[in-house]
């Protein structure tokens, strides 16, 4: 059958009749049985037709019966981070024309929005998210469980808005394991919780989806596992977590993984800095930026916590923290990311001691784009700011209406 699926795509591909193509060799309704596999065929037949489409249809077969196995093994390599087999894969199914009019068109093209995923390419990813939308009725139960992780990973990586990441829990509670075995969503769903403040369901979809990355022997997102569940133990202050991020961060440099050191460097430099440890956080921030490509959306978020650090610590120059916010201003307007033009922008007045500008910035500006966009930590961080500064000096900033808002989010 599939050599008969192969000999109808190249024909349809030449411009050829069925007719055109069994000239000389067979009768048109002969050809027809054969590319539908209702006929037996001989090799004298297959080779005459491998020279009018100018094709090896016995390699082309060959091809076609290892699309699945390629298939599966391009995904497991995907989520193993096996970056040069997946590679490899993808050049081999890029290899076959016919692919997205086989069988196997829609694993084809989820395991490529997990790869799109891989190398951050939103365009692809939101193309093949729609289109594969439209067809989902016809896939099969895998396949179907499939893109409910993908819809819920998409997101919760895309988007900041805390309606979105309740909507991804509501997609990622569909899966169904009997069907799509890849346990790896659990860390997915677990972000997702800790994204909507649910610290519970987080930590427990965390060590879920640890046991699982242990089990796969995956230790790159072992580590990413690990490093939410710190997230949840480093909220006690009585608990020296510096040994356990230390332990995380050797472990990346065990396996050459600067990406996921630099995202613990950060953490840990974060978890210090709300400890008041102001040094110390300063240097593990300092480090996280140095491993980090200095652009995009991970670098100003790093940029932010180092200047925050040095301006609260009083670690660094004015001159130099200015010339800091100033690059961060600058990248966020070229990234259109508005969150952190306010963000600098209370960085700045905090610098210059300017408290009733900070205030009246961080009431009427900063806290009601934080609340239209559903920044659930920045709202609560926010409000919490905003509540000590109306205990110290009564501040007419705070409404009523804000202090409601702040009673049922703190």
């Amino acid at each position: 059958m599939s050599v008969g699926h192969i000999i109808k795509f190249y024909r349809e591909k030449e411009g050829m009749t069925q007719s055109q193509l069994g000239d000389g060799i067979c009768t048109a309704t002969h050809v027809s049985k054969i590319e539908n596999g209702k006929t037996d065929y001989s090799l004298e037949i297959i080779q005459l037709f491998s020279q009018k489409l100018q094709i090896d249809l016995q390699k082309e077969s060959e091809k076609f019966e290892e699309i699945e196995k390629t298939l599966h093994s391009f995904n497991e390599a995907l989520i193993l981070n096996k970056i040069k087999q997946v590679e490899s894969y993808r050049r081999i199914l890029n290899n076959i024309p016919y692919l997205l009019s086989t069988k196997y068109a829609y694993f084809y093209q989820l395991v490529m929005l997990r790869y799109w995923f891989v190398k951050e390419e939103k365009k692809e990813i939101d193309a093949l998210l729609g289109s594969l939308d439209k067809v989902e009725a016809w896939m099969n139960p895998y396949e179907k469980n499939f893109l409910l992780h993908m819809k819920g990973w998409h997101l919760i990586r895309y988007s900041s808005k805390k309606d979105d990441h309740y909507e991804a829990i509501a997609i990622f509670n569909k899966i169904q394991i009997a069907y799509y075995p890849n346990e790896e969503f659990y860390y997915h769903l677990a972000l997702a919780y800790q994204y909507v403040g649910r610290q519970v369901m987080a930590y427990m979809y965390a060590e879920k989806a640890l046991k699982y990355y242990k089990e796969i022997n995956n230790y790159a997102d072992a580590i990413k596992a690990e490093s939410l569940l710190l997230l949840h133990i480093s909220e006690d202050p009585y608990i020296d977590v510096k040994p356990m991020y230390n332990r995380l961060i050797y472990a990346c440099e065990l396996i050459n993984d600067n990406d996921k050191k630099g995202m613990l460097l950060n953490n840990l430099g974060n978890t210090l800095l709300r400890r008041k440890e102001y040094n110390e956080a300063y240097q593990y921030l300092k480090e996280s930026i140095r491993l980090c490509n200095k652009k995009g959306k991970v670098y100003i978020h790093r940029l932010f916590n180092y200047i925050l650090v040095a301006v609260e610590g009083h670690l660094s120059s004015k001159k130099t923290l200015r010339k800091n916010i100033i690059e961060g201003q600058k990248i966020a307007l070229e990234l259109e990311e508005d969150v952190f033009i306010h963000l600098f922008k209370l960085l700045e007045y905090k610098l210059e001691d300017e408290q009733d500008k900070y205030q009246l910035y961080l009431a009427e500006k900063a806290f009601p784009y934080f609340k239209e966009h559903q920044h659930f930590a920045l709202m609560k961080s926010s409000l919490k700011e905003l509540v000590e500064m109306n205990q110290m000096n009564s501040s007419p900033q705070l409404t009523s209406e804000l202090l409601e808002e702040a009673v049922q989010l703190i």
